[in-house]
């Protein structure tokens, strides 16, 4: 890539590259194998329109620019995940519109998958500011708070009965 390119790429989607927007972004937020899935599919679409492509491929290799074509067992052993988590990810990222999927069929019968991430939907759930201070979703969707068997001040396990009431004989009103 040239410099001339990267200059229109710039103007055209600001001075961030996707995959850093993908991981600037709210989406999938607490979730990280997920955005990690996101972020192999930015880093792995294509931007060579004279790459090698498949011969019974429908699309040409330009047509390919911009899509990620990796197989599902092959994004599984980048992102260190199973093949079904995979088809889970990448089935999630369909139904929320992050990413358009299209599917063919090669002349072996064989299944291909190309996937092309939405960038309007990426920069439409940017966070405001990235610094420490900014504020995030809660990582629970209920607010949490200790359950039965949480320590206290009087379940505190390993103490005799003896020791409990000496603790609270000491204890300030």
């Amino acid at each position: 890539m040239d410099k001339e390119q990267i200059k229109k790429l710039k103007r055209k989607h600001g001075k961030k590259s996707l995959p850093i927007r993908v991981m600037e972004c709210e989406l999938y937020d607490w979730k990280p194998g997920v955005r990690l899935t996101l972020l192999v599919l930015a880093l792995g679409k294509r931007t060579d329109p004279e790459a090698w492509i498949q011969e019974d491929c429908p699309w040409t290799a330009e047509e390919m620019v911009g899509w990620c074509d990796m197989a599902q067992w092959r994004l599984a052993l980048r992102v260190g995940k199973s093949e079904d988590q995979i088809g889970e990810d990448v089935a999630q990222f369909v139904r929320d519109g992050v990413v358009e999927m299209d599917e063919w069929t090669d002349s072996n019968n064989a299944k291909h998958n190309r996937y092309r991430i939405v960038e309007a939907v990426i920069d439409e759930n940017q966070r405001q500011e990235q610094k420490k201070t900014v504020e995030r979703p809660s990582r629970y969707k209920v607010k949490r708070g200790p359950n039965k068997g949480s320590f206290s001040y009087a379940n505190q396990p390993g103490k005799s009965r003896a020791v409990r009431e000496m603790d609270e004989e000491e204890k300030p009103c």
